[in-house]
């Protein structure tokens, strides 16, 4: 059995980064339909876009932010997701603006955490790429 059904494409994550005095803070979104986890905001690259250009979009649809999102993958992880394994880019994404209303704002929570605050509520693999932002930007708050 393959790790992935032909049908399942490639999925590209945003982390929407907030940096004020107090520090680095990010934009988590709950899941659907149960609002259980906090998550990045995701999905599957869509046809005729970048991966990049993707998770931008994921993040204004279910997160409601807009902002400069990098052109390099800051990590990667592998997501169980429909019976099968895909691998998930994950791009830092520069919030320039929160939204008042976006496209899934009744059916997702969005808050914005400490990076700590965001370590605790998070679940793996995404946890690993928090832990890996926390390393890089040396962030202490």
């Amino acid at each position: 059995m393959a790790n992935k059904p032909d049908w399942l494409n490639p999925r590209s994550a945003a982390i929407p980064i907030i940096r004020d005095d107090q520090g680095i803070k990010v934009v988590l979104v709950t899941t659907k339909p149960n609002k259980k986890n906090w998550i990045f905001p995701k999905g599957q690259v869509e046809m005729g876009m970048t991966a990049q250009a993707s998770a931008a979009k994921e993040a204004l649809e279910e997160a409601g932010v807009v902002g400069e999102v990098s052109n390099v993958v800051f990590d990667d992880y592998q997501q169980h997701k429909w019976g099968g394994q895909t691998q998930v880019k994950v791009y830092l994404l520069s919030v320039t603006a929160l939204l008042d209303r976006w496209q899934d704002m009744r059916e997702r929570d969005r808050r914005i955490f400490s990076l700590d605050e965001a370590l605790d509520i998070i679940h793996q693999p995404q946890k690993q790429v928090l832990i890996k932002l926390k390393k890089e930007l040396g962030a202490c708050h």
